[in-house]
């Protein structure tokens, strides 16, 4: 999914406490709208405003939740990174296939938990061939890669999760022996372990974006260094990724 550098030209700082230029709000705000963030293309600064902004800030810091002051300054980190050719989109999750190797299952159920940035869903999209060519080609049974909970359409604080507001983070269901996923513990005897095992090396291994971190509870995977323990972790596996460097 990418993207070309642009060049706003600021003349003043933009957001909370900025000096809102209208020509520099409409700017930011255009940049941001073309990136698919979900702001309206005026020159109005509002707390949605603000709020858009400390989620873009909060996800060129790798926070998985919210943080930032809400104000883009001339030559600051924000404007950087809104600037630079890699600079995240928000998007949502595609329904996936088998073709692909995942399914959306927030698609299926008609969540609206499933927006997040380019960078997690390119990521989920590279794991996911890696893991049908890797895998699902020589076990044409087993479970897809089955995603559920990015983070809601604006981003920001869901009573789903303590974390999950940015976009940066993605729940993988449990694989099943029977070829679907969820509604099962790592401990269950349905869940197909070596399935997991495959989609959590897949995971690992897609060369698009770093690995922050992976939160699921089976003590097998854990000793083989797949993931970690993390209270509420039993029946589906949380990935952080680390955003890239700004090019």
């Amino acid at each position: 999914m990418p993207s070309l550098s642009v060049s706003l030209n600021l003349n003043g700082s933009v957001g909370k406490d900025g000096k809102n230029q209208p020509h520099d709000v409409l700017a930011v705000k255009n940049g941001l709208a073309d990136l698919g963030f979900p702001v309206t293309r005026d020159s109005l600064v509002n707390p949605e405003t603000i709020d858009i902004i400390k989620l873009f800030q909060s996800i060129i810091k790798g926070q998985t939740i919210i943080v930032g002051d809400g104000r883009i300054d001339l030559d600051g980190p924000t404007l950087k990174f809104l600037q630079a050719a890699n600079a995240p989109q928000w998007l949502e999750m595609p329904k996936g296939s088998p073709a692909e190797g995942f399914i959306n299952h927030d698609n299926r159920q008609g969540d609206n938990h499933d927006f997040g940035t380019s960078w997690m869903i390119e990521m989920i999209q590279t794991a996911a061939q890696l893991y049908l060519n890797t895998y699902l080609s020589s076990h044409p049974s087993a479970a897809l890669i089955q995603t559920n909970d990015l983070s809601k359409s604006r981003g920001g604080i869901t009573s789903a999760h303590i974390t999950h507001q940015t976009g940066l983070s993605c729940d993988i269901r449990l694989p099943r022996k029977d070829g679907k996923s969820g509604g099962i513990v790592f401990s269950d005897s349905q869940f197909d372990r070596n399935a997991m095992r495959a989609m959590l090396k897949a995971i690992r291994n897609q060369s698009k974006y770093a690995i922050k971190q992976i939160l699921f509870n089976d003590f097998t995977l854990i000793a083989e260094g797949l993931c970690v323990n993390a209270p509420g972790h039993d029946n589906h596996a949380h990935i952080d990724i680390i955003p890239p460097p700004r090019q």
